[in-house]
């Protein structure tokens, strides 16, 4: 019980440590620590369905990304907000980990971030959807009304995560450019919010996320 206290702890107040916008700084546990039992994953009941596509073109590849507009309608019109605006053009992802997630949205090649052009959002759940490899989520601070721009996808199971940030969508192609940026060479390096761990040293650059017409992707 100490030992999932102490876990409890760290996890809490790893939250907003790595710049505004930011995922506690821990990547999963290990399989090996038999001093906390993990949870088995909790399946959803029904996979939320697609309603939107979007194509995200980096200087790594494509990926193709499927909207749950019904399940999650607050925060996918959110991220089409800044998608149709073109906000994403020339935006980064600044944090990478390796078996964990990637993350981005928010800063420039330079690690300038842009200021959001829509107020931030709820926290949005869907009932028992865990954050499985392939997973799209809402970045934000410890609080619930925070989310802007930032978003990550998942690399492998992150049971920590669930019923703490609003999954939205799913990777349907260019999983395989997903895990390619996250193995990315990584340092600490200045930003305008401060110094950001995880920063790949070659910038991965979202030249644009687009819209697919519908029957696409």
């Amino acid at each position: 019980m100490r030992h999932i206290l102490l876990f409890v702890l760290l996890f809490l107040s790893a939250f907003g440590c790595a710049g505004r916008y930011a995922l506690p700084n821990l990547p999963p546990l290990p399989a090996h620590n038999t001093d906390v039992a993990l949870p088995e994953p909790v399946p959803a009941s029904n996979d939320p369905a697609v309603t939107d596509r979007v194509l995200v073109v980096t200087n790594h590849g494509d990926i193709v990304l499927g909207l749950y507009g019904t399940a999650a309608p607050l925060t996918v019109q959110n991220f089409l907000r800044y998608v149709d605006s073109g906000f994403y053009a020339g935006k980064v992802f600044h944090r990478v980990i390796d078996g964990f997630m990637i993350q981005g949205g928010g800063f420039d090649a330079a690690l300038q971030r842009d200021t959001e052009t829509a107020d931030p959002i709820r926290l949005e759940l869907i009932p028992g959807l865990p954050h499985r490899p392939g997973a799209l989520s809402m970045a934000r601070t410890q609080h619930a009304v925070s989310a802007t721009s930032q978003f990550f996808i998942c690399v492998t199971e992150a049971w920590q995560l669930n019923g703490l940030y609003a999954i939205f969508g799913e990777v349907e192609s260019g999983m395989d450019v997903v895990m390619g940026i996250s193995v990315a060479a990584t340092s600490s390096q200045e930003s305008s919010d401060g110094v950001l761990d995880d920063v790949p040293t070659t910038p991965v650059v979202i030249e644009s996320i687009t819209r697919l017409p519908a029957g696409e992707g």
